[in-house]
């Protein structure tokens, strides 16, 4: 059973409701989109499909100026959501929307959003109906997710974005159908010796020649050491680093 909370330096992560617990990938995801968009401080920032409000909470600790909205269409998601803010330090500048993308209208862009969608398409199920819609791609196509991100990034923002190596392709593909191109590309590795199992990109409205790219290695290869490059991406943000 997983645990109920994850600490972390300067928050914490309740997980009771929220069909996807705290994973080593989302963490990753959200320390280096706080870390890319130092550069430019993005004042407004969307989160779809929030789910325990990790991402949110990793990028208000170190963007001290955003605004951040984290949505989700599940309710219990959208309460662990809620929760999880209201208990943070920044809890003035978030706030938590019940509410499913395709009927999200804020009428005011992003500078940059985030999202750690379903994964899968035309996999098996699991027989946990608020599981299935965390993880599997029906409620949530790779189309209307890319084109609902093109009408509500700015002219000038960034959307980060986390996909298993496996559905990397077919998501360029549809961002790329739907005017939104790779700047910056992150390949995750478990071990040094196997190959890249997460990929995270950023993608802007504007087409560029050739991404930049990227490899974080998690362990060392010697058991759960992690690698020196990792805990310099998560000591702000992990308890025991």
């Amino acid at each position: 059973m997983a645990n109920t909370y994850f600490q972390f330096k300067q928050f914490t992560v309740f997980q009771d409701k929220a069909a996807m617990k705290v994973s080593t990938d989302a963490c990753i995801q959200g320390a280096i989109a706080a870390q890319y968009w130092q550069k430019n401080q993005p004042g407004k920032i969307l989160d779809i499909g929030s789910g325990t409000g990790l991402l949110s909470l990793m990028l208000a600790q170190e963007l001290h100026h955003a605004e951040i909205i984290g949505m989700d269409i599940e309710a219990q998601a959208f309460l662990q959501t809620k929760e999880n803010f209201s208990q943070s330090p920044w809890q003035e500048r978030l706030t938590a929307l019940h509410c499913a993308l395709q009927s999200f209208a804020p009428g005011k862009s992003f500078e940059a959003i985030i999202c750690n969608p379903p994964f899968f398409h035309k996999h098996l199920n699991s027989t946990a109906g608020d599981r299935n819609i965390a993880r599997h791609d029906e409620e949530l196509s790779k189309a209307t997710l890319a084109r609902q991100i093109r009408n509500l990034l700015s002219e000038t923002g960034s959307c980060c974005l986390l996909y298993p190596a496996s559905e990397w392709q077919a998501w360029t593909r549809t961002a790329a159908a739907n005017n939104l191109f790779a700047e910056h590309i992150i390949q995750v590795q478990p071990y040094p010796d196997k190959a890249p199992n997460r990929v995270i990109g950023f993608f802007g409205r504007k087409e560029t020649m050739e991404p930049a790219s990227a490899t974080i290695t998690i362990y060392t290869g010697a058991g759960q050491t992690y690698t020196s490059e990792f805990i310099e991406l998560m000591k702000q943000y992990y308890l025991h680093l």
